[in-house]
């Protein structure tokens, strides 16, 4: 048996081929057709249609906004580093801010414990913002921090700017952290947060950081927009 040279073309992907030529015509934010229009003009099912917009949203060419699809600007890319993304976003010319979902008072738990490097029991905050760029929400996050090493933060935090900035004027300094980024898609609450579809691709980064002693600094879940955001690493050779 021998795998045919030509692969098989599906129909939504002709479409989809049709829809980027439509695309090319239109600049960010001009609305797209609807997906009923679409069909009727190209004779197929709505599901075809469904398919290729799904692609198309998937790659960032369009987005949503509430039930209008419209065209997407640009991805915004990351670059993967210890630094601030709203201090990193600002310095490439872009708006951003953060909007508070809300402070709360935890107690460790055996995991959380462990990772924080504190006795099961002992008091953590936990602080939740949506992030945004140019009035876009794009990603949401939860750090979790040992409540001995940042007393009062609720009070003196303004939330809506960087929180690793408020670290090196609490004297904190990042010596490394542990990374791990994997694909997932959001909950209904996560959805509805961010201003999504439930079926949205999203990179979900966990972090665990630490200070030049090798002391926890914080634990941060952090769930971006697949649709909106790229990763970007620079890499050298040895």
């Amino acid at each position: 048996m021998t795998l045919s040279e030509q692969p098989r073309v599906l129909k939504h992907q002709v479409v989809r081929s049709q829809l980027e030529e439509l695309l090319a015509d239109l600049v960010e934010g001009d609305p797209f057709p609807a997906e009923r229009d679409l069909a009727e003009s190209f004779s197929v099912s709505r599901e075809t249609v469904r398919q290729a917009l799904r692609e198309l949203l998937l790659d960032g060419r369009i987005e949503r906004r509430g039930r209008m699809t419209v065209v997407a600007g640009p991805k915004i890319r990351q670059p993967l580093s210890i630094g601030s993304y709203t201090e990193a976003a600002r310095e490439r010319g872009m708006e951003t801010s953060r909007i508070l979902v809300g402070w709360k008072r935890l107690t460790a738990d055996a995991v959380l414990a462990d990772r924080l490097a504190i006795a099961i029991g002992d008091p953590v905050i936990q602080l939740e913002r949506v992030f945004t760029t140019d009035k876009v929400r794009v990603a949401l996050e939860r750090t979790r921090l040992p409540a001995y090493r940042y007393p009062d933060l609720e009070a003196d935090f303004e939330v809506t700017s960087s929180l690793y900035a408020e670290f090196r004027r609490r004297g904190v300094r990042f010596g490394r952290t542990e990374d791990t980024i994997e694909t997932t898609l959001p909950d209904a609450r996560e959805a509805a947060l961010l201003h999504v579809d439930a079926r949205t691709p999203m990179f979900l980064l966990n972090r665990l950081s630490y200070d030049k002693d090798n002391t926890p600094i914080e634990y941060r879940r952090s769930l971006y927009r697949g649709d909106r955001m790229a990763f970007t690493q620079t890499m050298y050779a040895d």
